[in-house]
C-alpha cells in the first residue's frame, strides 16, 4: 500500500509527499530494527540470569563443601590425637573406651578432599555462553576462582598416598566385624555409641605398638589435615564472596 502511494506521488511529481513517505519508511525500518535489537538484548539478559542463578547454586555447594572440609579435618585430627595418646600411653588415655578406640582407628588417617563444583562454568565455556556475562569484572572473578580450585588439585595424589599409607599400616588390626561397626558409627559422639563387638584391648595395643609406621603415618597426616583445612576454609570464603557478587548482579 505504501509503495503504491509513493508511485502515485512520483507520477504526480509531489516531491514533498515522496520525501514524507521515504521518511516514514526509514523510521519504520529503524524502529523495527531497534525492537528486534531490544528483544535480542532482553533474551540475552534472561539467559545470563539463568546462568547466574545456576552458578549461584554451584557456589553455595562449594561453600557447604568447604565448611564440611573444615569440620572433617578437625574431627579426623581429634581422632588421630586420641589414637596417638592411646598408643603412646599418654595420661588420661585410659578413659577412651574400647568402642571409641575401635571407632577412631579407621577414621584417624582419612583424608577428605574438598572438590569444587564447576559444572555450570565448564558448560558455559564449552558452549561459548561465558560471553553472556555482561560485567567483565564478574567474568574475571569466576576465571580466578575456578582457576584457583583447579590449581589446588595438584596435591591430591600426595595426600591420597598419605591416606593409603595409613590404611596399609592398620591393615588387620580390626576384624571385619569391628571395622564394619567402626565405619557404621564413625560420625557418632562417644556417648552415643552402641555396644561394640568383642574387643581385646591388650592384644590390639600389643599389635598396634609393634607397628611404628602407624604413629609415623598419624603424625604425617597432621600436615595433610592442616592443608585440607586451609584449602577448605579458603574455598568456602571465596565461594561466599563470589556468591555475594552474583547476588548483587542478579538483584
Amino acid at each position: 500500500m505504501l509503495l503504491r502511494r509513493i508511485t502515485e506521488h512520483v507520477k504526480a511529481q509531489n516531491w514533498f509527499a515522496v520525501f514524507l513517505d521515504f521518511v516514514i519508511v526509514v523510521v519504520g525500518v529503524f524502529i523495527g530494527i531497534q525492537v528486534s535489537n531490544w528483544n535480542d538484548a532482553r533474551a540475552l539478559r534472561e539467559r545470563e540470569q539463568v546462568y547466574l542463578e545456576q552458578l549461584l547454586i554451584d557456589l553455595e555447594s562449594d561453600r557447604a563443601t568447604g565448611a564440611r572440609g573444615v569440620a572433617s579435618a578437625n574431627m579426623i585430627d581429634e581422632a588421630a590425637e586420641d589414637l596417638l595418646a592411646v598408643l603412646e600411653g599418654a595420661v588420661g588415655a585410659e578413659k577412651i573406651s574400647d568402642g571409641e578406640l575401635m571407632r577412631i582407628v579407621p577414621s584417624a588417617g582419612y583424608a577428605y578432599l574438598p572438590q569444587g563444583n564447576p559444572t555450570t562454568y565448564n558448560e558455559m565455556i564449552s558452549t561459548g555462553a561465558l560471553g553472556l556475562l555482561e560485567r567483565v569484572e564478574l567474568k574475571r572473578a569466576f576465571g580466578e576462582y575456578y582457576g584457583r580450585l583447579s590449581a589446588g588439585r595438584q596435591w591430591d595424589s600426595l595426600m591420597r598416598e598419605e591416606q593409603f599409607a595409613y590404611r596399609a599400616a592398620i591393615r588387620g588390626l580390626l576384624t571385619r566385624e569391628q571395622f564394619a561397626w567402626a565405619r557404621a558409627h564413625a560420625a557418632l559422639a562417644p556417648e552415643a555409641l552402641p555396644p561394640p563387638p568383642a574387643f581385646d584391648r591388650a592384644a590390639f595395643l600389643e599389635e598396634a605398638r609393634s607397628r611404628p609406621e602407624i604413629v609415623d603415618s598419624l603424625r604425617s597426616m597432621g600436615a595433610v589435615q592442616q592443608r585440607l583445612r586451609d584449602d577448605s576454609r579458603d574455598m568456602a570464603a571465596r565461594a561466599e564472596a563470589l556468591a555475594a557478587l552474583v547476588k548483587a548482579e542478579i538483584e
